[in-house]
């Protein structure tokens, strides 16, 4: 049996101008002497102007992409790509002040909007080849994702600024009727008084706390010592450091035996623990279970948190990982808290290499956390490493 061949009934040129003019992202073609010969609408939008009036433009004139590095993709193997500079001046792929570069990966672009308006974009360039040799660049603005990330930043500053009005504002209205009343309060409204702004500003020294936790995760910056870690240890200690906030709750242990170290940093397996506990027994009634159980699944160390709390719909459960991902049911509302804790504390388990679970029904919720385990014999093989 014969496969039929296929004919396309639309030429490949009607499906070329229909991308172009229809494409969300800007587009750009120019020739190797970094002219204009192509744009799309979408550019063209995006700097005020037209396509008309950018054809024939020089293409560093409106686009210059910043840190970038090239790897050559002509037939011939890994070799230097020319650039025209606006003096005419020849330049090699060893001077990277154009961005002209085949098979360059995505980097920040400066975009030149208007005269003397410029903004940052994600973009990407590459090169056409032709018989072994380039003879156009296409340049890629992605429009959509700048504008997408836009909108985060906006809607991240928006939630910042509401966070931190809320314990502002009490800050501020308590001081006033201190400095207000003076002598005319009580010593037991007065001590009241300073106690309220004493947790306000608590409450603000931990949100600026995981804003500069969440921002060193964000930029990659974060810095780890991974060693051998006694899971047991760890708890221990965060219990003890959490043993006020927890003493109207049973906590209860079950930790084998035996159970080997984790690799992990130390500071930040103590904050994962810190985070999930201090959930535990912040979203569950006075009174209640929190459990805190660990146990050896296939080189890896599995350790859970469960409490008896109000639960988590399913259709919430993909929310709380997500910044100020706090859901809207009376005891979340009525317990302080920044949104940031299990977005902080996923980040970190997958930087220390593991992963995070989280399973919920009315009543229990449990928090699984796996990570690397530390046999015996890796310990040995790393510290001969």
């Amino acid at each position: 049996m014969t496969t039929p061949i296929f004919k396309p009934v639309i030429s490949s040129d009607l499906i070329y101008q229909s991308l172009i003019e229809n494409l969300a992202d800007g587009l750009l073609i120019s020739g190797t002497d970094g002219i204009i010969q192509i744009c799309s609408k979408s550019f063209a939008q995006l700097v005020g102007s037209s396509c008309d009036k950018l054809i024939g433009q020089p293409l560093e004139e409106l686009v210059r992409l910043e840190h970038t590095e090239a790897v050559c993709g002509t037939a011939g193997g890994a070799q230097p790509v020319e650039v025209l500079s606006s003096d005419n001046g020849k330049k090699t792929d060893h001077e990277q002040d154009h961005g002209l570069f085949s098979n360059v990966k995505t980097s920040l672009a400066l975009i030149t909007t208007r005269p003397g308006l410029h903004t940052h974009m994600p973009a990407a360039q590459f090169s056409i080849v032709s018989e072994g040799k380039i003879i156009a660049y296409i340049t890629i603005v992605y429009i959509v994702q700048a504008h997408s990330v836009q909108q985060a930043q906006t809607e991240f500053v928006s939630t910042v600024s509401h966070e931190l009005r809320t314990p502002l504002t009490s800050i501020k209205g308590f001081a006033d009727t201190i400095l207000r009343a003076g002598d005319k309060l009580e010593k037991g409204q007065q001590r009241r008084y300073v106690g309220i702004i004493k947790d306000q500003a608590d409450r603000l020294t931990r949100l600026v706390e995981d804003l500069l936790a969440v921002s060193g995760l964000d930029s990659k910056k974060l810095q780890l010592t991974i060693r051998a870690i006694d899971l047991r240890e760890a708890i221990e200690r965060v219990l003890r450091n959490l043993a006020d906030k927890a003493a109207k709750h049973r906590i209860v242990t079950d930790l084998p035996t035996g159970l080997p170290p984790v690799w992990a940093d130390s500071d930040r397996i103590e904050q994962i623990l810190t985070n999930l506990i201090d959930n535990a027994v912040k979203y569950s009634a006075p009174g209640s279970t929190v459990i805190i159980a660990a146990h050896e699944v296939d080189k890896t160390i599995e350790f859970s948190v469960t409490d008896q709390g109000v639960g988590i719909s399913q259709e919430h459960l993909p929310k709380i990982f997500t910044k100020f991902g706090r859901l809207d049911n009376p005891l979340i509302r009525q317990t302080e808290g920044t949104g940031l804790g299990l977005y902080i504390t996923r980040s970190l388990v997958l930087a220390l290499g593991g992963q995070i679970e989280v399973s919920s029904k009315p009543g229990q919720t449990t928090f699984t956390v796996q990570l690397p385990a530390a046999s015996l014999e890796e310990q040995a093989a790393r510290g001969r490493g």
